[in-house]
C-alpha cells in the first residue's frame, strides 16, 4: 500500500517590527562611519609608526627601531580605552540602580501601569521585556542603558510631567533605543562629554569617537522619535511629550504647566478673542527659538507619516497589531 504523503503547509513568518522598519535614513551609516574614522586613525598611526620607525633599515638608531612593543600599544590604547569608558559611565549609575532597589523598580506592586505599559510594547515589538526604574528626583529624564534585556530608568519628576499617554510615548522611544542597539554607545559618548578634562585627555580615542559620533546621537534620536510616533499613531502626542520635558528641564523658560498645558490644548481660534493665548504663543515662540533642535524634531515627526518611509512603518505596525490582536 503506497503511503500517503502528508502535504506540507508552509507557515506565513510571523510580522515582527524591526529597527530597520522605523531607522532614521543614514544613521547605520553615520555610525559606522564616525567608528570606521576612529579606526582609521590608528591604522594610520600604526602604519607610520611600522614604517617609518620600526622597519626603517635606515634609523637602526631610532628607539623605535626593530620596537614592536609601540604598535602593539597603539594597537591595544584604544580597546582599553573603550573598556575604561565603559566602567566610567557606566558602572556608577547600574550601582545606583542596585542600591535604590525594588522601591525603584518597576513592578506590578507598585507601578502597575508603567508595567503594563512595558509589557504591552515588548509583546508589540517582539522583544524581551526591560527592566525600569523610577528614582525620586526632582530633574525629568529618561534614558536607557545596556543589559541582558535593557534597563530604562526615569524620575518621578518625568512621571509628573507628563500624563500617562505622553509617558508610554516616552517609553516607546527608549525601547527603540534598546531594540536598535543604542543605550551603550550612547551612554559612553554622552559620560566623555561631560567628563573632566583629564579623563577627555586619558582617554583620547573615546574623545576623538564622540566627536566623530556627534550626528548620529541626532539620527538615533529621530529614529527613537519615529517608533514613539508609529506606537503612538499621533505625532501631536510625541510632540506635546518632548516639548513637556524640554520646558520642564529648561529652569529659564518661564513657562509655567499650566500655561503649557493651555498653549497645547488650545485652537487657533482662540489666538483671535484670548489674551492669555497669545502671550502664551510669544513665550513659546521665544522657547523654541533658543531650542532649534527641538524645533526640528517636531517638524521632522509631523512630516514623517508623509514619507514613504512613514507609510510603510504605518502599515508594518499595522500588521503587527492584527497579528497580536
Amino acid at each position: 500500500m503506497a503511503r500517503r504523503m502528508k502535504k506540507r503547509v508552509k507557515r506565513t513568518p510571523d510580522v515582527e517590527m524591526t529597527a530597520a522598519d522605523y531607522q532614521f535614513p543614514g544613521e547605520k551609516r553615520v555610525y559606522w562611519e564616525g567608528v570606521g574614522g576612529l579606526i582609521g586613525i590608528f591604522v594610520i598611526a600604526i602604519y607610520n609608526v611600522m614604517y617609518f620607525g620600526v622597519l626603517n633599515e635606515n634609523a637602526p638608531g631610532s628607539p623605535l627601531y626593530h620596537n614592536y612593543l609601540v604598535p602593539v600599544v597603539i594597537a591595544i590604547y584604544p580597546i582599553l580605552a573603550w573598556l575604561l569608558a565603559n566602567v566610567i559611565t557606566l558602572r556608577p549609575r547600574n550601582q545606583r540602580l542596585k542600591q535604590e532597589g525594588l522601591n525603584a523598580r518597576v513592578l506590578n506592586k507598585n507601578f502597575p501601569q508603567l508595567k503594563a505599559i512595558l509589557a504591552e510594547q515588548s509583546r508589540l515589538l517582539g522583544m524581551p521585556e526591560p527592566e525600569m526604574y523610577v528614582l525620586d528626583e526632582n530633574t525629568p529624564y529618561m534614558y536607557s542603558l545596556p543589559g541582558k534585556t535593557g534597563k530604562i530608568v526615569t524620575t518621578s519628576a518625568m512621571l509628573s510631567a507628563l500624563h500617562d499617554e505622553e509617558v508610554a510615548v516616552m517609553i516607546s522611544r527608549e525601547m527603540a533605543h534598546i531594540q536598535a542597539g543604542h543605550p551603550r554607545m550612547m551612554t559612553v559618548v554622552s559620560g566623555i562629554r561631560r567628563a573632566n578634562p583629564i579623563v577627555k585627555v586619558l582617554l583620547f580615542p573615546i574623545t576623538a569617537l564622540a566627536l566623530f559620533l556627534g550626528g548620529w546621537m541626532d539620527l538615533a534620536e529621530g529614529t527613537a522619535d519615529r517608533l514613539a510616533a508609529l506606537i503612538a499613531g499621533r505625532p501631536a502626542l510625541i510632540n506635546s511629550a518632548l516639548v513637556k520635558v524640554a520646558v520642564a528641564s529648561d529652569r529659564e523658560s518661564e513657562i509655567s504647566k499650566g500655561e503649557l498645558e493651555a498653549y497645547l490644548d488650545a485652537g487657533s481660534d482662540d489666538l483671535a478673542t484670548d489674551a492669555h493665548q497669545i502671550e502664551r504663543h510669544f513665550k513659546m515662540g521665544e522657547f523654541l527659538s533658543r531650542h532649534m533642535a527641538l524645533k526640528e524634531r517636531i517638524e521632522e515627526v509631523r512630516q514623517y507619516f508623509r514619507t514613504e518611509e512613514g507609510k510603510a512603518g504605518v502599515q508594518k505596525m499595522t500588521e503587527v497589531r492584527q497579528r497580536l490582536a
